[in-house]
């Protein structure tokens, strides 16, 4: 099992060889959308723990690469105000993380 908040979508990828489960966490509690996604990483027999990135109120993740680079973006939804006039995240690989 992989623990999750209000989790709305699930991205796995692969990168030099490695898997990756990405996790688009949206609400703690139901309630708070101040979480977290999480980057989970294949460890033989598990995915564990990888990355925690700063995307709240996530509600979709898309891997891609472009360019020879990788990117993970990050689609958010709302703020912790409950705005939804929210700005989107892409982050890039820089070899060790996003």
């Amino acid at each position: 099992t992989i623990p999750t908040h209000g989790a709305w979508d699930l991205e796995w990828f692969s990168m030099d060889g490695t898997s990756y489960l990405a996790v688009a966490n949206h609400r703690r509690d139901g309630t708070s959308v101040d979480i977290n996604s999480v980057v989970y990483q294949w460890n033989g027999s598990a995915f564990a723990e990888f990355q925690s990135i700063p995307a709240h109120g996530a509600y979709a993740l898309e891997w891609f690469s472009m360019d020879n680079s990788y990117f993970l973006a990050v689609a958010r939804l709302i703020d912790g105000s409950g705005n939804g006039d929210i700005d989107s995240v892409i982050y890039q690989w820089n070899g060790c993380h996003f």
